[in-house]
Parts: C-alpha cells; structure tokens; sequence
C-alpha cells in the first residue's frame, strides 16, 4: 500500500487534463485526497448584477464537463486498483489568476504536491499567453509535478 497524500490538480479541459487528473490520483495513493481546481479569468463582459450572474457565466467554466472529465477518470482509475482504497476526490472552481489560485488552495489544503500539465507553448505565443505551469512551479510551497503527452521529436 503506497503512502497516502494531498494532491492539487490543476485541469482546464484541455487535452492535458485527463493525464493530470490519473497522475493526481495515483500520486495520491490508498485512501489520499486530491483536490481538483478549475481556474479561469472572471468574465466581467456581463451586463448583469452580480447576484445574477451564474457561476459559470462568472468563472467561463463549463461545469458538466468538468464533472464528466472526473467521474471518467475516477472510473478508469478504479477499475485498474480494484479493491484498493479510493483517493477522494474534492473540486474546486475558481476565478482570477489561475496560478495563484492554484497554489493559494495547495496551502490552504496542505499539499504535498501539485499537478499540472504543460501545453508545451513556445516563442510568442508563450510570451504572450504565459505558462501557468512555469508560474506554478516558481511560486508553490511543494513539490509540483509537471505532466505533458509523450511526443519524442525524431532525431
């Protein structure tokens, strides 16, 4: 039996995503906690009075997808440890500066680690855009673990 712990996973429905989520739950172990974030910029374009707005108008995150993204994974992850106790799973939205989100949370839960994925950006679209994850790792108090597809460039 590994050592439980206290994941972070950080997903925003992209492509990467789904390999955080596995990573998060097998870094967690028997009976660990992972806490799954979904942070987005607010969408203040609304011309409604806050207490109108819904969470996913306020946030941009689809939540249904969200949850389906999970359960998928929590599944899969279940039928390959049958018997094993199963990480629980607690998920967070949230609006504003996504890497200062996600590291806020990894104190507020004690974290011994936080997930997130690479989408591998480079040049200007990386100036311009930023990585989250690169912003993760410089501000975390805990191990991060950055995950990404395998795509070997041919030598």
């Amino acid at each position: 039996m590994s050592e439980s712990k206290v994941i972070v996973a950080a997903v925003d429905l992209h492509k990467g995503s789904r390999l955080v989520t596995t990573r998060a739950l097998e870094t967690a172990g028997e009976g660990g906690t992972v806490h799954v974030i979904c942070v987005s910029e607010p969408n203040i374009a609304n011309v409604k009075p806050p207490e109108d707005i819904d969470a996913p108008e306020l946030t941009g995150v689809d939540t249904h997808k969200l949850k389906d993204l999970l359960d998928a994974r929590v599944a899969e992850y279940k039928k390959g440890h049958t018997g094993a106790a199963m990480p629980k799973v607690e998920l967070h939205i949230d609006a504003g500066d996504p890497a200062e989100r996600i590291v806020e949370l990894a104190a507020r839960v004690d974290a011994d680690a936080i997930v997130v994925s690479s989408h591998g950006r480079t040049g200007i679209r990386r100036l311009i855009i930023g990585s989250v994850a690169e912003k993760v790792v410089r501000l975390a108090g805990c191990s991060v673990i950055v995950v990404r597809e395998k795509k070997h460039e041919k030598a």
